[in-house]
């Protein structure tokens, strides 16, 4: 069940909770795992300061569709890859309606 699922918008101090107590796992790399400090560094690179005090659920498509065009836009194979593995790992934080 996603952050989402229930809620229109989440205060960006419950978000950096649920990453902190969240298990990591990347969706779709057959085990793969985020350790904390990648997250909070996703967390904080994804979001920062931009989208203020609440996240809504837009503000976290917003980010993620702004992930999506930095993963288009880059040439590196390697980089495109840890693009898309964040892309998926907060498209299954966020909820099925991402």
């Amino acid at each position: 069940m996603g952050i989402f699922d229930k809620k229109r918008s989440i205060p960006i101090r419950d978000l950096k909770e649920t990453i902190r107590r969240d298990k990591g796992r990347i969706p779709g790399t057959s085990g793969r795992s985020y350790l904390r400090p990648e997250r909070e560094k996703v967390l904080r690179e994804t979001f920062g300061t931009k989208y203020g005090s609440d996240i809504s659920k837009q503000d976290y498509r917003t980010a993620i569709r702004s992930l999506g065009s930095s993963a288009r836009k880059t040439k590196d194979s390697a980089e495109r890859t840890r693009i898309k593995n964040r892309i998926s790992y907060l498209k299954g934080l966020g909820g099925k309606k991402i």
